[in-house]
């Protein structure tokens, strides 16, 4: 499981005693005070997110378990950096076990949720809610409901390529819990999700079309072949009945080498037969505009008649090494 462990970032003064190191020693300037009780080497390099994880772990002690986003981002799931949509830095959930007691401070979310044994996971020195029980919660606390689709998306991703979970495993946890505060919103969203997002403003462009376009046969990350079984590409959204292909845009697209792949992806889709519209971040800050372009080209696509492409796959698709990932 690729995860970082935060007990060798930060540490309780408690354990650094017991490490062996002075009151004397963790006055000096080796060493920094990031919390009331909790130090870290001053020379350890730590990016902001293992900052805030490791000084959380730290906090909670044994008797309590990591949970939300970063129980997902330590086990490897980077879709998670406990940020919000603005940026903004997230507080960090700790579950607080039966007889435990965690005090409040800055950054820290105690919860005293119900959390089954079958929920935990040792990661050696600290426990941490499984990668479906953090996906739960982070649905429940969703802004909206949308918004708690892209979390579970992203907690079951197998085309993104990072850790994840799966719909099944979700399910069960959403099944075994009842009369929890944002748990209507958890089981709505299990119904809207998909373990073939590759991103999350792909599942959000994937909901503006589904609920407000009001296109239901949508197939997500599949890959498309014209005729003599060359791969033109994978086709973010694309609708079979019509050939209408949606294509997701986040910021990593502006990149040359990326928006020139996709400019000779969409070439290829087009000579095709196929009707592409791309939808941006920005897209969606004028969403009934963007519902109306999605609209016209569903139009064009339906009235199009040079359908040179299939999703057959070939023989030859489930052999080669690269296509595991669109499986």
């Amino acid at each position: 499981m690729d995860h970082i462990d935060p007990t060798l970032v930060s540490l309780r003064v408690k354990r650094a005693h017991e490490l062996g190191f002075t009151a004397g020693q963790l006055r000096g300037d080796q060493w920094q005070h990031v919390a009331h009780g909790v130090v870290r080497p001053a020379f350890f390099a730590v990016d902001p997110t293992s900052a805030r994880v490791a000084d959380a772990v730290a906090l909670m002690g044994r008797a309590n378990v990591l949970g939300g986003w970063a129980s997902l981002w330590v086990q490897g799931n980077r879709w998670f950096d406990g940020s919000d949509r603005s940026g903004d830095p997230r507080e960090v959930l700790i579950h607080c076990l039966v007889g435990s007691q965690l005090r409040v401070r800055p950054g820290i979310l105690p919860s005293q949720a119900d959390l089954h044994p079958d929920e935990v996971e040792s990661l050696g020195h600290y426990d941490v809610a499984t990668l479906a029980r953090s996906a739960y919660d982070e649905m429940r606390v969703a802004r909206n409901l949308r918004e708690a689709v892209v979390v579970l998306d992203m907690a079951v991703s197998t085309t993104s390529e990072v850790a994840h979970t799966t719909l099944a495993a979700v399910r069960r946890v959403v099944e075994s819990h009842h009369k929890t505060r944002g748990i209507v919103q958890a089981r709505n969203a299990l119904e809207l999700g998909t373990s073939r997002s590759g991103s999350p403003w792909e599942t959000r462009t994937r909901l503006m079309a589904q609920l407000d376009v009001g296109i239901r046969g949508l197939e997500v990350n599949v890959p498309v072949f014209d005729l003599s079984e060359n791969l033109l590409g994978v086709a973010d959204l694309i609708e079979p009945e019509t050939g209408l292909v949606i294509e997701s845009d986040g910021a990593d697209h502006r990149e040359l080498s990326r928006h020139t792949d996709d400019n000779v992806r969409e070439e290829k889709f087009e000579r095709a037969g196929l009707v592409v519209c791309r939808v941006t971040s920005l897209d969606h800050v004028n969403r009934w505009a963007t519902v109306g372009r999605i609209n016209r080209a569903r139009i064009d696509a339906a009235r199009a008649r040079n359908r040179q492409w299939t999703l057959d796959k070939p023989d030859w698709w489930t052999s080669w090494s690269p296509a595991r990932r669109w499986a």
